[in-house]
């Protein structure tokens, strides 16, 4: 009898052993009356854009095998109908349970997210086999989630930045993109480049010794897709990473876009304004950097297509790139700087998981999320996916991982902009200010319009 109780003893002393090693506080509740409500099966539904079944069902496993009663499906939509099918969905009370956004519509999805509460409560199983007879025990515990100062000290401080809205928490990323510059080995060797630019210096030469122009100057050979502002991925992101490193600053301490003001003494000298010319210069026909234009293709498509030398883009272009192009003779180097500047400044496009303000259960969807997203466990699923982290922790893991490196050494600079509540329409007012200011005879003035249009929609 005393051996049967020992070996109890044992295995419930392991479980409390684990929950406390993974940073989790717990309260138990007694064993032969535990809560009806948190015991019964609870299915939840999860809802995703980049991910696969197969990328996330670790995590889940592992979750539900601590938490056998409930159960996570997950679905996956392609980005084009995702934004449509999740509205549609939350006007006929079928939402998902949790859903990614990215971090940028954090603020236009506020209200209905359900913020992250300071504890859950969730149901455990406790399972003893003792001379041939098996018995099973429920309890439930009280777990701790996320604290702001968790966010703070383990995650990168754009994310901190966020996802934190009213002292609240409303979502958790499992990884964190940044631009990077993708290069053609075979193209550069042929212009006679060894080495892929470091700063915004030397790809304006490099530039110029891989572009070809023919008699009618038509472009035959591009040296890198920028410029333009429809046929380049994410060309808000490049031009306003330009911007912030020449010093603009792009919205105020009240969130509004600032980015045509001078924040210096110098108020002659606008950073952002001569940011966007610089940008612009790579698709005027008259500049002698001039390598890319709105008639060429979508820049991702030329580029696995060997018609471009260079390529901005994120890490999840990189699996794309080995399976369109696997012949491409394919570098990829960090987001180019401005030479000499004092830090580094780099761009990030991320996403997040968050709670439905609709769900079958706040307590068990936030207990998921917040297991999965800790270190040990986001670990096994950037392994998997090969995506970089968003966690302190794994920096210099990842550091000595050859492929992933170039990222890891760029996240705990990596910045973004804008917290208003209409993604889309910032970007279609940003991206009409990219096409128009070549041409316009009060370039200041278009981008002060511009500011004003986006200041409309926080």
């Amino acid at each position: 009898m005393r051996l049967i109780k020992t070996k109890k003893f044992w295995l419930f002393n392991l479980i409390l052993i684990f929950l406390l090693t993974s940073g989790l506080s717990c309260k138990l509740f007694p064993a032969k009356t535990p809560p009806t409500a948190l015991t019964q099966n609870v299915e939840l539904s999860w809802w995703g854009v980049w991910d696969n079944s197969s990328d996330v069902q670790p995590l889940i496993d592992d979750f539900q095998a601590l938490h056998p009663n409930i159960s996570i499906k997950y679905k996956k939509f392609r980005y084009q109908e995702y934004e449509q099918q999740l509205l549609e969905a939350w006007a006929e009370d079928r939402g998902p349970d949790i859903y990614s956004i990215p971090a940028t519509w954090i603020k236009k999805y506020q209200s209905r997210i359900a913020p992250m509460p300071n504890s859950v409560k969730l149901s455990f199983q406790e399972v003893t086999k003792t001379l041939g007879k098996t018995e099973v025990n429920t309890y439930v515990r009280e777990l701790g989630t996320f604290s702001l100062g968790d966010i703070k000290n383990q995650f990168t401080d754009v994310v901190y930045n966020d996802v934190i809205l009213d002292g609240r928490i409303f979502g958790l990323p499992f990884s964190l993109d940044t631009l990077v510059l993708y290069y053609n080995r075979d193209l550069l060797d042929a212009a006679g480049v060894p080495t892929p630019p470091a700063n915004w210096t030397q790809l304006k030469e490099t530039v110029k010794q891989v572009t070809t122009i023919n008699q009618n100057n038509s472009l035959l050979q591009a040296g890198i897709a920028l410029g333009a502002a429809d046929n380049i991925p994410r060309a808000i992101d490049l031009a306003s990473l330009l911007m912030m490193q020449n010093g603009a600053q792009m919205s105020n301490a009240n969130g509004q876009a600032a980015f045509h003001l001078s924040p210096s003494k110098e108020k002659d000298y606008f950073p952002g304004l001569e940011a966007l010319k610089f940008y612009t210069d790579f698709a005027d026909p008259i500049k002698e950097v001039y390598t890319w234009n709105d008639t060429q293709p979508d820049a991702f498509e030329a580029f696995v297509a060997g018609q471009v030398a260079m390529f901005y883009g994120y890490a999840y272009y990189l699996p794309l790139i080995k399976t369109q192009a696997p012949k491409l003779d394919l570098g990829v180097t960090g987001m180019t700087q401005i030479e000499g500047s004092a830090a580094p400044v780099n761009y990030t496009d991320y996403w997040v998981q968050t709670v439905s303000h609709k769900n079958k259960s706040a307590d068990a969807a936030w207990g998921f999320l917040t297991f999965a997203a800790r270190q040990g466990e986001v670990d096994k699923y950037l392994n998997l996916t090969r995506r970089p982290t968003a966690l302190r922790g794994l920096v210099e893991k990842q550091k000595a991982d050859p492929e992933l490196a170039v990222f890891a050494n760029q996240i705990l600079n990596a910045t973004h902009w804008y917290h208003g509540r209409d993604v889309l329409k910032m970007e279609e007012y940003f991206k009409q200010m990219i096409k128009e200011l070549p041409a316009s005879a009060e370039p200041l003035l278009l981008m002060e319009q511009t500011a004003a249009k986006i200041n409309q929609t926080l």
